[in-house]
C-alpha cells in the first residue's frame, strides 16, 4: 500500500513540476495609456519576442509620421546584477533617420558601438517601430528585460518624453526560445 501512495504522490509531483510555468517568458507584451498629451508619437504599446536567434521589439504608436520629430530608445537589461541598462538602440522615427546600438551609459546611449547584427525600421503606415537585434550582441544570454522611452521635440518649446513599461522600468524577463 505504501508503494502505491509513494508511487502516487511522486506522479502527482511530477505533473505539476511540469506543467509549472517558466521564469520567464519568451514573449512579451504590454499596453500603454494614453499619456503622452501633445504628441502623436504617444507609445501605446510594447511587443518584445526573445528567438533562437534574435530579439525583436515592437514599438506601437498612437500615429507615426514621416515628418515626425520624435526618437526612439529601446534599452536592454542583460546583466540584473548592475543598475542600468546594458545595450540601448537609438533611432529617430522620421524619414530619412538612422539608428545605432551602443553600450549604455546610464541611462543614455555612448559613442561605443556594438558590432552585431541589427537592423531597426519606423512603419509609419502601421504606426509601429520595429528592431531586431542578433542574440550574439547581448551574448546570447538566455533572457533580457526591456524599457522603451520616446521624445518628442515637436514644437521646439519642451520634449514630451513618454515610456513603456514606466520611466526607468523594465518588463519582465524575456526568455530566448521562440522564432523571433
Amino acid at each position: 500500500m505504501r508503494t502505491r501512495i509513494s508511487l502516487a504522490a511522486l506522479s502527482a509531483l511530477t505533473l505539476v513540476a511540469l506543467a509549472s510555468p517558466p521564469a520567464h517568458a519568451e514573449f512579451f507584451e504590454i499596453d500603454d495609456p494614453a499619456d503622452a498629451k501633445g504628441s502623436l508619437t504617444d507609445i501605446t504599446g510594447l511587443t518584445a519576442r526573445h528567438g533562437n536567434e534574435n530579439l525583436l521589439v515592437k514599438v506601437r504608436f498612437t500615429e507615426l509620421m514621416r515628418s515626425s520629430a520624435a526618437g526612439v530608445s529601446v534599452f536592454l537589461d542583460t546583466d540584473r546584477e548592475v543598475p542600468g541598462p546594458e545595450l540601448v538602440l537609438s533611432s529617430g522615427l522620421g524619414d530619412g533617420t538612422d539608428y545605432v546600438l551602443t553600450e549604455a551609459d546610464g541611462w543614455r546611449g555612448s559613442d561605443d558601438r556594438v558590432r552585431c547584427d541589427y537592423a531597426a525600421q519606423p512603419k509609419w503606415g502601421r504606426d509601429v517601430f520595429r528592431a531586431v537585434i542578433g542574440r550574439e550582441c547581448f551574448d546570447r544570454l538566455p533572457s533580457v528585460r526591456v524599457s522603451v522611452k520616446m521624445v518628442d521635440q515637436a514644437d521646439g518649446s519642451h520634449p514630451i518624453v513618454d515610456w513603456v513599461p514606466q520611466r526607468r522600468r523594465w518588463t519582465l524577463p524575456v526568455g530566448s526560445g521562440l522564432s523571433a
